[in-house]
């Protein structure tokens, strides 16, 4: 990549990978499998399986990486996309990116997700059979068996954790139509400023008077998306991040505090005090929201100084990120859905279900690493002059998922 300056207020790109975000990959999905397992046990908030606690206190806990946790998967692959498009090309992105996306979770929708479904409608009492014959209903039978069940992509067939996927292919796909304009931007005010950072937070900000919660959901994912792919291969952004570390991650602290403080004393208000509710509420959301820009900023300062040298293993596991994010949920799902079978605490089966699901993900993952197809299937990128690579095979996958495609931009 040319990082020579063409123009007096262009900004230099870095030339090799952000050694930083490699980590961060890595422990953004480490950060997802405890949320998705805490979500089990966690009171109140909803989930596919539940298991009956009064663990407050985990909710906290889990509250410290919620704002953050999916914006920082997003910019992350803004700036990957970026990178690619920069080195392939935007036919890359419209061919081989978009296969590698929608190859997965065409096969997630069918072959992963469906596990979800069984649980939580054998967990609801809403059926009272086997997998197997659940299966058979699932790709065979009416659709009025999934009755109360059936938002999806295809009537039942539905994304659950995979929504990631789905979004990131619309937002590859803007990426593309809008290429011209964020070249643009870039070109002309391309340099990272403040204001940037600003507008960022005022975009974040504004996604908490969205009411739908997917769009909401999608706003700030394509806003924190857009906001890597212009900025997070650039030099003065990190340069900018470490020039003001002190300040970024003191924010991002006491926000985390404000937000951590106001939901606990929320729980405790008597209902009757609308008006302490109110404030208390207010100021808490508020916060929340804006933990959602400023502690992804700081944890992306704190890792750039932490994380500056490569490390092989590291860049290893990286080729295993995404098919773990496909398998993981389903995996921890049906794992303690078997264990709330036997009689043990709530504790136990917790610590079982995180130690059995790591060890089949690892299982399954292992597929990935001696089988090509397998990896395909689940996104793991082949390995150059694989066959899998060749134009033909490209050609061949896009013909499988383009009615997938058709469907997500609401072309059928």
């Amino acid at each position: 990549m040319n990082t020579t300056d063409r123009a007096p207020n262009r900004c230099k790109e870095r030339c090799t990978r952000i050694v930083a975000l490699d980590y961060l990959r890595v422990l953004a999905v480490i950060v997802l499998l405890f949320f998705h397992i805490g979500m089990i046990w966690v009171p109140d908030w909803q989930f596919h399986f539940k298991q009956q606690t009064n663990w407050f206190w985990l909710q906290h806990i889990m509250m410290l990486s919620s704002p953050w946790r999916m914006g920082l998967l997003w910019f992350i692959a803004g700036t990957s996309l970026y990178f690619m498009q920069q080195k392939y090309g935007m036919r890359y992105l419209l061919i081989r990116r978009s296969n590698a996306i929608l190859l997965p979770l065409l096969f997630g929708i069918y072959c992963v997700v469906p596990i979800q479904l069984f649980v939580e409608m054998t967990y609801k009492n809403a059926i009272d059979t086997s997998f197997t014959d659940f299966l058979i209903v699932f790709y065979f039978g009416p659709s009025d068996y999934f009755e109360g069940f059936s938002s999806g992509i295809w009537h039942h067939v539905d994304v659950n954790h995979l929504w990631f996927l789905r979004s990131l292919w619309r937002f590859t796909l803007l990426l593309i139509i809008f290429h011209w304009l964020l070249h643009s931007i870039r070109q002309r005010f391309g340099c990272f400023h403040a204001y940037w950072l600003a507008l960022f937070v005022v975009v974040v900000m504004f996604t908490m008077h969205i009411d739908d919660a997917d769009t909401k959901r999608d706003v700030y994912g394509f806003s924190c998306l857009v906001f890597g792919f212009l900025f997070g291969g650039t030099d003065e952004f990190w340069r900018w991040l470490k020039r003001y570390l002190r300040a970024i991650v003191g924010f991002a602290m006491v926000t985390t505090i404000l937000y951590q403080t106001g939901f606990g004393i929320e729980r405790y208000l008597p209902a009757h005090d609308a008006v302490a509710r109110y404030w208390v509420n207010n100021i808490a959301m508020f916060s929340y929201y804006f933990a959602k820009a400023i502690v992804l900023i700081a944890i992306l300062a704190v890792a750039d100084l932490i994380f500056d040298k490569p490390n092989l293993m590291v860049t290893k596991v990286n080729r295993y990120v995404f098919p773990f994010y496909v398998l993981h949920q389903s995996v921890l799902i049906a794992v303690a859905f078997t264990v709330s079978h036997y009689a043990l605490s709530a504790m136990f089966s917790m610590l079982i279900t995180l130690l059995a699901a790591a060890f089949i993900s690892f299982v399954l993952l292992l597929l990935c690493r001696y089988s090509n197809c397998v990896g395909a299937l689940l996104g793991k990128p082949s390995m150059p002059g694989h066959w899998l690579t060749s134009l033909p095979a490209h050609v061949v996958i896009a013909a499988i998922t383009l009615p997938l495609a058709f469907r997500l931009v609401g072309l059928t």
